[in-house]
């Protein structure tokens, strides 16, 4: 998937549905996004649910927000012609507990847990929830890891300080990424698998390979340069340094772009300042120009010129 919208289903209580009819509802929309699963509510009264899912080739990321449920992946709704799923849930809000493999592991505090689709589990929120959920070929990641299904860490908690919790992160930034910059998110999803590998390898005593770790450092620059690239002061030394890595070793992570890092930076500077001249039509460019991150005025201009050919004045012009 590249430059899709993320797909969207919500579910609510409303009068003249019964509670029944929406969970059913719900149930449906669960099976279509994962797996089917039986969904059962923890009490009667509103309820409310959103799914928000990104497919990525063989990689879907999605974020779930809804009222307190119990989830029950049960024997015969497990088939063996299907392909298995690892999933990895990473929770945004709330607490609960996940069961498999005679495991427990909980839910919370931006904890990561890893289940699969092949086997029975269980999920239980009291409360309201959110989680970000990652589903991947769990035939992938046990390739990519070298660990075998039957050793993987399911409902094993790992907490957001780790290496666990930094590939966690990750996913929920990807989710987040999708909606304001879905070519790049989908570049990054590339890395989605590797770093799932990763976890089951530290898990198991392994060393992970150094291209997930390259991954996680150019979505830490990305989400670094996304924050800050109307600073004027912002130069490629200063995400470095952020990142904690090289000038040089910055530059290598986006040599595959058109023009790499700097390109990457002055094209978000012009998209900032495109929208303030359709969205303020009088204000001085010398203002839009420092509001969108630029130094000087002729900067700008060249820059502008470059990207759009035109000037920012000219432009005006057209669009006005």
């Amino acid at each position: 998937m590249s430059g899709l919208e993320p797909a969207v289903v919500e579910v609510r209580s409303m009068p003249e549905v019964s509670e029944q009819e929406t969970f059913e509802q719900w149930e449906a929309a669960v099976a279509q996004a994962y797996v089917p699963l039986v969904v059962t509510p923890v009490r009667s009264g509103d309820f409310r649910a959103r799914i928000v899912q990104s497919r990525f080739d063989d990689l879907d990321v999605s974020t779930v927000d809804a009222s307190g449920q119990h989830i029950s992946r049960i024997p015969r709704l497990i088939h063996e012609p299907d392909e298995p799923i690892l999933f990895a849930s990473v929770t945004t809000h709330g607490r609960g507990w996940l069961e498999q493999d005679g495991r427990v592991g909980e839910m919370a505090d931006g904890g990561l847990l890893l289940y699969v689709s092949s086997r029975p589990f269980t999920a239980h929120f009291e409360q309201s929830w959110g989680v970000v959920a990652v589903q991947v070929p769990l035939s992938q990641v046990v390739g990519a890891s070298g660990v075998a299904s039957d050793r993987l860490p399911t409902a094993v908690r790992f907490p957001p300080e780790g290496a666990a919790g930094i590939v966690g992160r990750f996913f929920c930034g990807l989710a987040q990424l999708q909606h304001t910059a879905p070519e790049q998110a989908s570049v990054l999803a590339r890395h989605g698998t590797g770093l799932l590998a990763s976890v089951v390898q530290l898990a198991a005593g392994a060393a992970p390979s150094d291209e997930p770790a390259q991954a996680l450092t150019k979505q830490q620059a990305m989400a670094y340069i996304q924050q800050h690239y109307a600073d004027p002061g912002l130069t490629v030394d200063r995400v470095a340094a952020a990142c904690a890595v090289s000038r040089r070793t910055l530059y290598r992570l986006f040599e595959n772009g058109e023009d790499g890092l700097a390109a990457m930076l002055r094209r978000m500077r012009i998209e900032r300042a495109l929208a303030l001249i359709r969205t303020d039509p009088t204000r001085p460019l010398l203002s839009i120009a420092r509001a969108a991150g630029f130094v000087s005025e002729r900067q700008f201009y060249r820059a502008f010129k470059r990207e759009i050919g035109m000037t920012p004045g000219e432009f005006r012009a057209v669009h006005a």
